[in-house]
C-alpha cells in the first residue's frame, strides 16, 4: 500500500469509522438526495483583528468524496456540490440544522470534499 492509499484509509476511518462518532447528513441538490457520514464544525464567534470576541460564524463539513453521486449509464459518476445545494443534520442538542452550500472544496490526493456553508443565501441562490 502507498503513502497515498495509507492517507485515503485513515481518511475514511476518520470520517466514517464507528469510533467517529460523526453526524450522517442529508446533502440535497433539489433533485437528488444523499445520506452521507461527516465531520462538521458550526462555531459562533469569530475573532477581530485585536483578538476580540466578534458575532459570526463559521460552519464548514467533510465527507469522503465518492459517496455523493449519480449512476450515469451504469458508470458512477462522483459529484461537487455547487452554491445552493442544501445540507441539513441534528446537532447535538438535538436540534435540526438547515445550511446551503457557499463553496466546495475536493481533495483530489485524498478524496475528501469540505463543504463551507451558510445559514441562508441571499441574492443569487440557487
Amino acid at each position: 500500500m502507498n503513502l497515498r492509499d495509507l492517507a485515503k484509509k485513515d481518511a475514511v476511518h476518520t470520517i466514517e469509522g464507528e469510533q467517529a462518532g460523526n453526524t450522517f447528513c442529508t446533502l440535497s441538490d433539489g433533485v437528488n438526495t444523499w445520506e452521507v457520514p461527516m465531520i462538521l464544525s458550526d462555531i459562533g464567534y469569530e475573532l477581530d483583528t485585536d483578538g476580540n470576541r466578534v458575532a459570526g460564524r463559521t460552519c464548514w463539513a467533510t465527507y469522503i468524496a465518492d459517496r455523493v453521486y449519480v449512476e450515469i449509464n451504469g458508470s458512477k459518476k462522483i459529484l461537487t456540490p455547487r452554491k445552493g445545494w442544501r445540507l441539513s443534520w441534528t446537532d447535538i442538542d438535538a436540534r435540526q440544522q438547515e445550511m446551503f452550500v457557499i463553496f466546495a472544496e475536493p481533495d483530489k490526493t485524498v478524496g475528501w470534499t469540505r463543504l463551507f456553508m451558510a445559514v441562508q443565501l441571499k441574492g443569487d441562490a440557487a
